[in-house]
This record gives C-alpha cells, structure tokens and sequence, in this order.
C-alpha cells in the first residue's frame, strides 16, 4: 500500500485521522516516554500552525507540526509510530518540513527543541544546537535552530560546530589580513579559540538576528555575516536601546568576486523587510574596501563617530522607507 504524506490545520483533518494522529503522539510522548505531561496544549490549534503525517491507508505513521511565532517558526512533536520505525519516515517529514518553511519564510529562523539523544539527528537537516541544555518533563534537552537564505550564487546558513566549519574559521581568522581591521587585530593561534567564538554567535542568535555561514551553492566556504545588536561606548547611548550592526568577514580566496555585496545586501533587505528600520555598519577608517561594500548595499556614509566600541570608526547608515 501506497506511503502518503500530508499536511492540514487540525480544522482541516477530518475527525478519524485527527485522532488517531493525536493518538500516535500520546503513544510516544506520554506513554513510551513515561512522561505524564499536557501533551495536547493547545497550540495545535494556533493561527499559522500545522500537522504533518505520513499515512498508509488508514493508519497513520509519523507526524510533527509546525508552528508559525512572532520572529520564528517552529517544528515539533516529531513523532513515529513503533512499527513503522528504521523506514525514514519521519526524515521525510522533516525534510519536507524545512522546504515549505524556507520557501515561505526565506531567512526566517526555525527552532525545535530536541530530545539531547536526537541532537545530531537534526543535525542532518541543518539544525544546531541554539542555547543551553534543559530539561523538559524530566527528559534532557537542546534548543535548535536553523535559517537558511538563498541568493543567486550563495548559501546563508548557520555556523555549525562540524570539523569542516572549524577549520575552515581558523583558517580564516589567523590570517593578519583579516584580522587587521577586527578588534585589536590579533590573529587565532589556537583551533580551539573558534569554539569561543561560536559560543559567542550563537549567544547573538535572536529572531533574525545572529552570524550567518555564507558558502557558494556547491558549499564552498567563503565567510560570514554579522546582524546583531552592536555595543555603544562607555557614555553613549543616553539609555536608547542598542542599534543594529551589519557587518561580515570574508577569506581573502573569497575577495574580489562581490560575495560580500551579495550576501550583505541580502542580510540587509531580510532585515528592513521584518522590521528594523535603522541599521549601521562601521568600520576601521582606513579600511576602505569594507567602506565600499556599505556603499554598494545601499548605506549612506555619515562621517565617523566614537559611539560604538570605545573607538573611532567610519559610520555608514540604512534607513528602511517609513
């Protein structure tokens, strides 16, 4: 018998397969698990939210549902019926999953918060771990998140801990001529500083917010790019709440090819389009090549200014149409 896969509002499920739906989740969440907690909460029945399966005929396989949040969207109840296990349904749900999200909301993150054994599962699908371990009706877990943000000729996804994107950030940043204009210019000289910073990007990471990996569409690495809340010097600000920064840091192999332009002036178009209207970028004055890219995307150049950093930079400025 034929494997079919679907996907409704609980409005929309007819009576008999809305039920036996929720009784696969029960199954797995409350019984299996052993976790007396409300497993129907609610949230099925939000505006925006979804339920996924996988029937044959009349039985239902594998289910989970998507949710839509202010900032984000969401997966979960990931759920799998005993005897249909060790088929790759539920890796077709969320494959499926994150393709209607992604094309609906380009950019916008996914979250999911995973059991801390099924980690490296969702892994697979471009999820990372997001926030610190918790524990959820006495069972370990992760929050996780995923963006992804297509352009012509690139891929905007989120930094992972894989050997493949370590290597490839301390390659990147013990080279001098990337780091002469970031901070106090000091290079890496130890693999192990790029776990800090990540753990540094991922405590960025908030709605659209956070350092995308940006990576041609064969997955070559090139760089990153930065939209997060940027500090104000000591003594500025009078109490206003942080600006927005848009910023990126490329590989010299990936200088001179405009990937920084693109992938700039793509971070910054999903940035106006959800809301933030004012956004800067700064610079080391002599660095001019980055004064360019600003220039490019669209920022206005405003002089320089002392308010970001304790020092000196080069302002460039994007306000959104009112």
């Amino acid at each position: 018998m034929a494997v079919t896969l679907h996907r409704a509002p609980v409005a929309e499920i007819d009576p008999r397969t809305l039920y036996r739906l929720l009784w696969l989740r029960v199954t797995v969440f409350v019984v299996e698990q052993e976790a007396a907690y409300p497993e129907i909460d609610g949230r099925d029945i939000e505006p925006g939210a979804e339920l996924m399966w996988v029937s044959e005929g009349d039985e239902v396989l594998a289910t989970l549902r998507l949710l839509r949040e202010p900032t984000n969207t969401r997966i979960g109840r990931v759920a799998t019926a005993a005897a249909a296990r060790g088929r790759g349904l539920a890796a077709d749900l969320m494959r499926e999953a994150v393709e209607i999200l992604d094309a609906e909301a380009p950019g916008i993150p996914i979250l999911l918060d995973a059991q801390a054994h099924l980690a490296s599962w969702y892994g697979r699908f471009g999820f990372v771990v997001s926030g610190e371990p918790f524990a959820e009706d006495g069972i370990p877990h992760v929050p996780m998140r995923r963006t992804r943000l297509d352009t012509e000729r690139l891929v905007l996804r989120e930094w992972t801990r894989s050997d493949d994107d370590r290597a490839f950030l301390f390659d990147m940043y013990r080279r001098a001529e990337v780091r002469q204009y970031l901070g106090n210019g000091q290079v890496m000289t130890d693999p192990a500083e790029v776990d800090a910073t990540l753990d540094r990007w991922t405590s960025l990471a908030d709605g659209i917010l956070g350092v995308r990996a940006v990576e041609t569409r064969d997955g070559r690495r090139l760089g990153s790019v930065l939209l997060k809340h940027i500090p104000w010097s000591v003594g500025a600000g009078d109490g206003r709440p942080e600006d927005i920064e848009i910023g990126w840091h490329f590989h010299p192999d990936a200088w001179g090819s405009g990937y920084a332009t693109e992938a700039a002036a793509a971070v910054l178009a999903l940035a106006h389009e959800n809301g933030i209207r004012t956004i800067v970028a700064v610079t080391n004055p002599a660095n001019t090549a980055s004064g360019a890219v600003a220039q490019r995307i669209g920022l206005r150049p405003a002089g320089e200014t002392a308010d970001y950093y304790d020092t000196t930079c080069a302002l460039y400025v994007s306000e959104a149409d009112a």
